[in-house]
């Protein structure tokens, strides 16, 4: 069985907390993850932690992963939602039966581009009225389908121990989070 693929999109003025707990858990699961940039060079958070992703957008955008992630930040999710390279992605993901995980302000996206038509999503309360199509859960993290989405900084972790959970089960989520020691139900 091959190890299962995941790319994690960035782009200036991302939500660091969330990009990389996501890298880090998904990556102590044992899991393929590749952080890809919109731009070239190192990427400025929302807070200006510049991080190097491991490849350009461009360089994985005819690839397929198990799971595309959308960090949040106000910003970085306007960059995101901007890019067409992103959007055609995320469609493609989604019509090949593919996982998509968001986070705090990045669920906006998938309303916008009707991902997320029939489902429910939860998002950064902030970014709640922008939220037009698909249910509004004020949940901590939500999955429906292929959907996973959570609310922010602070809820980082469950979402990403979420998605080990999604790829690989429960157990292996539990096995994880021994390490993380991060409360669960």
């Amino acid at each position: 069985m091959s190890k299962k693929r995941i790319l994690v999109l960035l782009a200036p003025g991302f939500e660091e907390l969330e990009a990389v707990a996501v890298i880090d858990i998904l990556r102590r699961a044992g899991l393929e993850v590749v952080s890809a940039g919109t731009i070239s060079g190192p990427i400025s958070s929302a807070r200006n932690v510049a991080i190097l992703p491991d490849k350009l957008l461009d360089e994985v955008t005819e690839e397929a992963f198990d799971l595309i992630v959308l960090p949040g930040g106000l910003d970085g999710t306007k960059n995101l939602a901007k890019d067409q390279r992103v959007v055609k992605m995320l469609q493609r993901q989604l019509g090949s039966g593919r996982a998509i995980g968001a986070i705090c302000a990045a669920p906006t996206i998938l309303d916008r581009y009707d991902l997320a038509q029939g489902k429910t999503i939860t998002c950064h309360p902030t970014c709640r009225d922008a939220i037009q199509k698909a249910r509004f859960s004020e949940d901590r993290v939500v999955r429906d389908g292929l959907l996973v989405t959570s609310q922010g900084p602070g809820t980082a972790i469950e979402f990403a121990l979420n998605l080990v959970e999604l790829l690989m089960g429960k157990d292996k989520m539990l096995d994880v989070n021994i390490g993380l020691l991060a409360r669960i139900d």
